[in-house]
């Protein structure tokens, strides 16, 4: 019995000397490589979209290792294929913390100029985004420490979807109103389908007529698919006898400007919802659209006739 004990001691002994001298010989820096928390559970949230930049939050779990605390400052660089997409720094507090699971919300803002192309790669083939994390955390026997973080994220980020108007139909026209139907054309290269829940335009005709509109249902946009989406416009007309002298008598083309706010929401349980913003600038031929509607009530009225003569006989 005491010859096992003793031969036990010896066995713990060896092992105690042999984890000392590890530590003791191993570099630091290496050591504490490995009590790295590891990144996990990310997605996108408030994503904002313009012609130029695209702004959202990243949000990563820290999952602890057994000696790592709470990381309270991180600087990250993302890349992908190679190329950098979006660098920085952020400083974190405990009281920002809901729950045991610390997250970090990292800004990130993209240029479309940069990242359009490695984007719509990445939704073809689905690489994976490089994620180089620097986190600056209190560990227990080393103190204060940096932690090199290199990971392969399963990270998905939205493409920018085109629009395109590709048609503006002035459907009533009167002294002092006006009334158009505009139809967009929602390019989707994302790999996930979304609603458009909101789509605002407001436009500016030639010098005189303004015109807003809003959409009046919802469209599902299918995943790498276009989609045409219909927005009604009304407005009121300023100067209604001078607006409609010049269009007897004035250009027959209307330059106009329009700027566009739309609302999606991904069919996507890692990319929260998006808001679009853009600009579009052209021209309605003005007098064309009042013959079409000339032509259009007509019809309508001719339709109408016969249908009370076929009624009475």
């Amino acid at each position: 019995m005491k010859k096992g004990l003793k031969i036990l001691l010896t066995v713990l002994l060896v092992i105690l000397v042999a984890g000392v001298l590890v530590f003791a010989l191993t570099p630091t820096r290496k050591l504490v490589s490995f009590f790295a928390p590891e990144i996990d559970n990310l997605r996108v949230t408030d994503v904002k979209l313009d012609e130029q930049n695209a702004t959202m939050q990243m949000l990563a779990e820290v999952k602890p290792s057994l000696l790592s605390g709470f990381v309270d400052s991180v600087a990250y660089d993302f890349r992908l294929y190679g190329i950098s997409i979006a660098k920085g720094k952020k400083t974190f507090s405990k009281a920002e913390q809901k729950g045991q699971t610390q997250v970090l919300k990292l800004p990130v803002t993209m240029n479309h100029n940069v990242t359009r192309e490695l984007v719509r790669r990445q939704v073809k083939e689905g690489g994976k985004v490089q994620a180089h994390i620097d986190a600056y955390t209190d560990m227990p026997l080393f103190g204060r420490q940096k932690l090199d973080i290199d990971q392969d994220l399963e990270m998905i980020i939205p493409a920018l979807p085109g629009q395109e108007l590709v048609d503006v139909k002035i459907t009533d026209f009167g002294l002092d109103n006006m009334e158009m139907l505009m139809t967009m054309v929602i390019d989707n290269p994302n790999h996930f389908d979304f609603y458009v829940r909101r789509y605002d335009i407001k436009m500016k005709l030639k010098d005189y007529v303004f015109t807003s509109g809003k959409l009046k249902k919802d469209y599902l946009i299918k995943a790498q698919s276009k989609t045409p989406v219909q927005v009604v416009a009304t407005s009121d007309v300023k100067n209604p006898i001078k607006t409609t002298f010049k269009t007897i008598f004035g250009d027959k083309d209307w330059p106009y400007h329009m700027t566009m706010h739309s609302v999606i929401e991904p069919k996507s349980e890692v990319v929260g919802t998006v808001e679009m913003s853009g600009e579009k600038t052209g021209s309605v031929n003005i007098k064309q659209q009042l013959k079409k509607i000339k032509e259009t009530k007509k019809a309508k009225e001719e339709a109408e006739e016969k249908k009370e003569e076929q009624q009475k006989n």
